[in-house]
Formats: C-alpha cells, structure tokens, sequence
C-alpha cells in the first residue's frame, strides 16, 4: 500500500484496510510519510510493515504543490523497489489522492502485478476547494486521475458519488468499480467511553468537531456559527471542542481569538486515534462543518459516522452524500449559510428530546448499514476477485 497525504495508522481508512488484509492472512506493507509521532522510521503495527519516509516540507504556491507530490512519487516508488525485492509483491495498493502516485500502479501492472486504486477524494476538486486556480495543474490531475482509472485492475471508492465518476470520467469499466466506504471501526459503538473534561465544559452545552483542519473542512464555518450563537443569539451555555490538526489550525486559532472567542472553544490538537471516542463521547452534537461544493459533494466524512456510532445529533450542510450518509441523524443547513447553521444548533441545544432521538437513529444506522464490518467484507471480495 502506498499513501501519501497521512500517515500510518493515522489514517483511519488505511489502518482499518490494512488490518482487515492481515487478519484476512494478507502480507501487507504501507509506505507513507512520518509523523511527528512515529518520525520517519521502519515499523511493525497489528502485523502491518511500515515504512516511513520524511515527510516534505510545505512550502505553497504552485512548486511547493509539484514538489510534494513529485518527490513523494519517488520516494515511495524506491521504498516499493525495495519492498518488491525484500518480501515479494503480488499487488499494489495505491491510496488517492496524489493521483500522480497512480504511475506506480501503472509500472507494478507492467511487471504483471494487479493494480488496486482506492479513491478516498477527487483530487481535481480538491485541487479547486483548497482555492487553487493554476489550469495546466488541473488539466494534469484529470490526465493523471483518467489514466489510473483505465490502468488499475480494481478500483475502490468511498460512496457511488465517486464510483460514477471513476466509470464516467475516469473511463473505467462498471465491474472493476466496487464502493467500500468509510465506517466507524468496531471499538467506537461496542465499547463504553469515558468522556473528556477539557476546559470549562461544566454546565455547558458540547459542540464538538472531529478531523482534519484544511481550507476545504468548514472548521472556519463552525466557528463563525459559535460567534453568532454568542453575539445574535445571546447563548453563552456552550464550548466547541474542535479536535484534530491540519494546515489552517494556526489561522483557525487567530479567528477564535479576534472573534473574542477565547471562553467558548477550545483546540486539543492531534489526539491518538483510539482516545477520539472519548472526546465525541464528551459532545453534545456533532458538528460536520464541510460546506457544500464539488469536492465535498463528493465526500463521504468518516467523522459523522463516528458522532453516529456515539448517538450525537448531527449538524451538516446539505451535500447529497452528508444526507444518504446520517439520513434522520442530522439536521442539513442549505447554501452554506452559517447563520443558518448557527440557527440549527440552536434548536438542537433547546431540545433534548430531539438530541436524543436522532442520536438513536443515527447509532441504529451505524449498527445495522454503516459500521466497517459491512465495509471490510467488500474490500476482502476486492482482493478475493484478484
């Protein structure tokens, strides 16, 4: 397996992927960027090999996008020569995006090994969500998108959003497509978790955000909707507890404080990932902030899966893929209007009742449809196919 914007087992897809292949008697390696946690070493997790590379350095702009993506593809295509030549290799798993990483897969298929890609996002609506305009670098995506959806043997996606995609603009053929979505590992809901106590959340009402913190996640809605609810609204009974990291977490810090927010939320930062039940454990709702666009329309967010698989309600803006996801566990903003989004959490914080009703509906959804059980089953049929 190949990933490149994450680390392993951070990312909570690959992970969850990963040991899925290696219960299932799978031999299975990832190469990925380290972390600040793991640093840039050799490793054995839950019988998965990693092997870590450093991670660029990100420095904007049009280069530092070519650079991360070019030097990440050399990299990790040495470590694979080196994983080939140690341990033997009969298929390769490349995680999307970077799409460029796609060329592995290409030269793998060459040297008559299988192919698998698996999309986790549209990297050309990524590309546009994260305010990038250059057009030679978005025609190239979608070169580099076409070209390892026509190369793979199989190809995975996160929701039939993606898959149509894969089939329509991506060329590929339906019976190479299969969706194998995102889904709460079994620990979240089968577990009691103690909650958090994190700052003032006494008597307060939790407003909690769990996931990565990028210009395209809304976190920025989130807490413009916090200041209505104190200045318009006058509620002064709640703490958003945002939880994770990301590349706008230092700028998302400096509009909490100037919007004098310093008493209402609170930032933890990167937690591991088996203590984040016990922060949405600690929430009151959870908050899916992504607005609506081409990217996200087109994403299927773990995290409201996870506030599910705790019984939270849920406040998301309206994506197609947000309402076949939560169905009657969210209330869904239209427009992206954060006014609106505020006015939502308020009705959810005068109503107990209501809280609870959707926290049990959407928990109910996660045990019966959504949790990954039902997820790694496909992946297994995936691989079993090859």
């Amino acid at each position: 397996m190949v990933l490149e914007n994450g680390g392993y087992p951070g990312d909570t897809r690959v992970c969850l992927e990963a040991t899925a292949l290696v219960q299932a008697g799978y031999d299975v390696s990832v190469i990925c960027p380290g972390d600040k946690k793991n640093g840039n070493r050799w490793d054995v997790v839950d019988g998965v090999r990693v092997y870590r590379y450093p991670a660029p350095r990100d420095t904007g702009g049009v280069v530092g996008y070519v650079w991360e993506y070019g030097y990440s593809l050399i990299v990790a295509g040495a470590i694979s020569l080196s994983v080939w030549l140690r341990h033997g290799m009969d298929a390769i798993h490349i995680h999307m995006p970077p799409d460029l990483n796609g060329l592995l897969g290409v030269f793998y298929r060459i040297l008559g090994k299988k192919f698998v890609m698996d999309h986790h996002d549209l990297s050309p609506e990524l590309f546009q969500a994260q305010g990038r305009r250059n057009r030679v670098l978005y025609r190239l995506l979608l070169m580099f998108e076409r070209i390892s959806c026509r190369w793979a043997h199989r190809l995975i996606s996160t929701n039939e959003t993606q898959r149509k995609t894969q089939m329509g603009r991506g060329g590929a053929h339906a019976d190479t497509c299969t969706v194998v979505r995102n889904g709460p590992a079994d620990f979240f809901f089968r577990q009691q978790h103690v909650p958090v106590h994190v700052g003032q959340m006494s008597q307060r009402l939790v407003i909690g955000f769990v996931g990565e913190m990028g210009e395209q996640d809304g976190v920025e809605c989130l807490i413009r909707a916090l200041h209505h609810l104190r200045t318009n609204r006058g509620r002064s009974d709640f703490m958003g507890l945002l939880v994770g990291s990301g590349r706008s977490l230092e700028s998302l810090k400096k509009l909490a404080n100037e919007l004098c927010l310093q008493d209402h939320v609170v930032f933890t930062g990167l937690v591991p990932f088996h203590d984040v039940p016990r922060y949405i454990a600690t929430f009151d709702i959870g908050a899916t902030p992504d607005p609506s666009n081409p990217y996200n329309d087109s994403c299927t967010t773990i995290k409201t899966m996870e506030y599910m698989a705790l019984g939270k309600p849920v406040v998301a803006f309206d994506t197609a893929e947000n309402r076949i996801t939560a169905e009657d566990a969210a209330i869904y903003v239209v427009n992206n209007d954060v006014v609106g989004y505020a006015d939502a959490l308020v009705r959810l914080m005068n109503d107990a009742e209501l809280r609870a009703r959707m926290g049990t509906a959407g928990r109910r959804r996660i045990e019966d449809e959504l949790a990954w059980k039902y997820q790694r089953d496909r992946l297994l049929a995936v691989y079993e196919s090859l």
